[in-house]
């Protein structure tokens, strides 16, 4: 579990037998972790994503940083970075997504490039072969004049989203396709370039955002609706009413629609996310809906459960907060509330709950206009702001208070300034004190 913090740092935590927390060991970690941004260069990070074994993070700066079993130029060998290593230095990146064995970036030159083992043609450069490099997808296979907006990737497949000069967005996908996640109308041994998805499929509308999961894919249109296609075993898609249903009707080899612009008091669907045999879908009027494979996925119970059609979660679990955001990995689900705060609940946690955090989840970096394209987060505000505006309105004697209040202790780099205000000022070693004396300060006193 990887969460970017609004100071830009990262917390961590949950399984690392190869490393993939990036803390410099292998030992499980129970608990929220902070990674400094120093590991990263003294840079903001904007945004992670795991893999199975690996996991990769961009900067503020468009720098590109990976850990884990499997890196860059040892990517096929049995060896591991346990702390982040920068990478890429060719282009600055946007955006970064691990799969299986495979990573997928997006530089701010619009370009894709991939690395990773490529058996089933997720790389995308027309053969099965594994590239222990970065190697560039050829920019011609996405028709003329056409950019890069966004990427996305599920187990052993990829996706893109491009939009041409005359403003058409179109849907690419590639790699493996036993139970139809391409969404292509067939099931084949895999697609090894990327394919465009027919503008017709949609009915009128376009893509947004997409994720991928185990052996499904799930799409967002600028209409609010919700696609989805692949397996469905067990209800990940949630097209169906029940498991008779949909076993007779899978696996679900064209999208589908699963919910319109109707859906959730009239709003819409706003994001998806798309764990290992289920998903997690987050809807315009701030309320979380599930399906699939449902390991305490509801938050009430520890029993193993499959939800074939989407099912609301109480606001109530929540604590009535809107929902800013969600996440889904093989075991669980996440949320991430307008306040900063975070809800974990699914196989590796045994209730709904908030763990103890570093700081509020989530910030806004002011990245540039295209930039913020490649993100998900779909939002022009930092997550979290909210609590910022309300901190704004208060005197600053009882912000003094406050932090002399606080069991804090702020970092040795920190600004003479904040130290001030915290009343944390370092206190001056004087050789006596003579009350007779009259009271000299120097230039920063009087500041």
């Amino acid at each position: 579990m990887f969460m970017v913090t609004e100071d830009g740092d990262l917390s961590v935590y949950g399984s690392n037998y190869f490393g993939q927390l990036g803390i410099d060991g292998t030992d499980k970690v129970e608990h929220p972790t902070l990674i400094d941004k120093r590991a990263f260069g003294g840079c903001d990070v904007v945004m992670v994503s795991a893999g199975l074994l690996h996991s990769a993070c961009v900067t503020s700066t468009g720098k590109l940083w990976m850990w884990g079993r499997g890196l860059f130029r040892e990517q096929l060998a049995p060896t591991q970075s346990r702390v982040p290593m920068q990478v890429f230095p060719l282009s600055p990146v946007l955006m970064v997504a691990c799969g299986d064995a495979f990573t997928m970036i997006l530089t701010r030159a619009k370009e894709i490039w991939t690395c990773g083992e490529g058996d089933h043609g997720q790389l995308g450069h027309n053969d099965t072969g594994s590239r222990t490099e970065f190697t560039l997808i050829d920019q011609e296979r996405f028709g003329d004049g056409a950019t890069v907006k966004m990427i996305a990737v599920g187990y052993l497949h990829s996706m893109a989203i491009t939009q041409t000069a005359a403003g058409d967005d179109t849907l690419w996908t590639w790699g493996k396709n036993h139970t139809g996640e391409l969404g292509r109308g067939n099931i084949s041994g895999g697609q090894l370039v990327p394919v465009a998805i027919p503008a017709t499929t949609f009915g009128g509308t376009y893509p947004v955002s997409m994720d991928g999961g185990g052996h499904h894919t799930l799409v967002v249109t600028a209409d609010g609706s919700l696609w989805s296609c692949g397996g469905n075993h067990c209800g990940q898609l949630g097209l169906h009413r029940d498991m008779l249903e949909a076993l007779a009707l899978s696996p679900v080899t064209t999208l589908q629609r699963v919910v319109g612009p109707d859906f959730a008091d009239g709003r819409g669907v706003l994001m998806t996310a798309c764990g290992s045999h289920h998903s997690v879908v987050l809807c315009k009027n701030q309320t979380v809906w599930v399906c699939g494979l449902c390991t305490t996925l509801l938050g009430r119970t520890t029993r193993e459960e499959y939800t074939w059609a989407l099912t609301l979660i109480d606001p109530a679990l929540f604590a009535h907060k809107a929902i800013l955001l969600v996440a889904a990995g093989p075991p669980g689900c996440g949320v991430v509330t307008e306040d900063g705060g975070v809800f974990l609940w699914g196989d590796v946690v045994p209730n709904m709950h908030a763990p103890k955090l570093h700081a509020r989840i989530g910030r806004w970096h002011d990245l540039r206009e295209e930039d913020t394209l490649a993100f998900v987060m779909m939002q022009d505000a930092r997550l979290g702001a909210s609590a910022s505006v309300v901190a704004r309105s208060l005197d600053d004697d009882l912000l003094r208070w406050m932090f002399c209040n606080m069991h804090f202790r702020p970092r040795a780099d920190t600004p003479r300034g904040l130290h001030n205000l915290m009343g944390r000022r370092p206190v001056r070693r004087v050789a006596a004190l003579d009350l007779e004396a009259p009271v000299v300060l120097d230039d920063d006193d009087e500041e």
